[in-house]
């Protein structure tokens, strides 16, 4: 087997997830310090993964640290200082009256203008203090989903992990429209659950579905279709009592009765 079969065989993602065997392992550990491309291929699938796990992520906006203390302080409306308007003064002598009753009406004027300053500060306060809780709201909505990935991601990981799961490995068969494709069926023993991981099939055209196949007693019987997501593809499938092997085609929207054996990408058969 050369490098490139070596790597396309589903050995680095097993590797990276954890789930190879120990021989698989050391044999694997070999060839990435014998071999370049085996560690660039080891690298870039965890790379995937980590993006895939992070995708979505959104980083709180700028100076928002800064904006919640600064609104820590902040007094409310009927807190607003005020400054009292002074009354003229009688004073007995009549030559300083009329400058009295000028100096009276220029602080009224200063304090009705500061009061509107003041007002507009408080209304530029609510404001902000909106986007502020508008930012914290939509903050809290991209970790929910962050947090529905990651729980997603463990609740796969677990199954594959799973004792009871038989693994059949599909790679891609001589007649198959792009060779380098690759797929992993992983087939519960006991409740007869099929799951399977897409490690490597073209995007098809929005008229055309993948379709898995589960041959039973040498005759194709429909295993579910399904569609690729961006990044890791963990999909769960029909139940299948038994199964010699599985294989994938393209078809039609939403499937067909009987697989297009010149649509057939990957193949594999059922250990025994």
């Amino acid at each position: 087997m050369n490098l490139q079969d070596y790597i396309s065989s589903g050995i680095v993602e097993s590797y990276v997830l954890g789930i190879a065997s120990a021989e698989d392992s050391a044999e694997f550990e070999r060839m990435c310090a014998a071999h370049s491309e085996v560690r660039a291929a080891r690298t870039a699938f965890e790379i995937q993964l980590e993006e895939r796990l992070l995708e979505g992520k959104k980083n709180p906006p700028q100076g928002l640290k800064s904006r919640i203390f600064s609104e820590i302080g902040m007094e409310k409306e009927e807190n607003i200082p005020r400054i009292p308007v002074a009354k003229p003064r009688l004073v007995p002598r009549t030559g300083f009256t009329k400058y009295v009753a000028a100096a009276s009406l220029i602080l009224l004027a200063a304090s009705v203008g500061l009061n509107f300053y003041l007002l507009e500060q408080y209304k530029k306060t609510i404001v902000q203090n909106k986007e502020l809780v508008d930012a914290q709201a939509q903050l809290a909505g991209a970790n929910q989903v962050l947090q529905t990935k990651l729980s997603t991601y463990e609740s796969d990981l677990g199954q594959m992990m799973n004792p009871l799961m038989a693994i059949i490995k599909l790679p891609g068969v001589p007649t198959s429209p792009d060779p380098s494709s690759m797929a992993t069926v992983y087939w519960n023993t006991y409740t007869k659950d099929v799951y399977l991981l897409v490690n490597q099939l073209p995007k098809p055209l929005s008229d055309k579905e993948y379709q898995l196949w589960a041959i039973v007693d040498g005759k194709p019987v429909d295993a579910g279709v399904f569609n690729l997501n961006e990044g890791i593809s963990f999909i769960k499938l029909k139940t299948i009592p038994k199964a010699e092997a599985f294989a994938i085609t393209l078809e039609k929207k939403g499937g067909s009765t009987t697989p297009t054996v010149e649509a057939m990408y990957v193949m594999g058969k059922v250990d025994s």
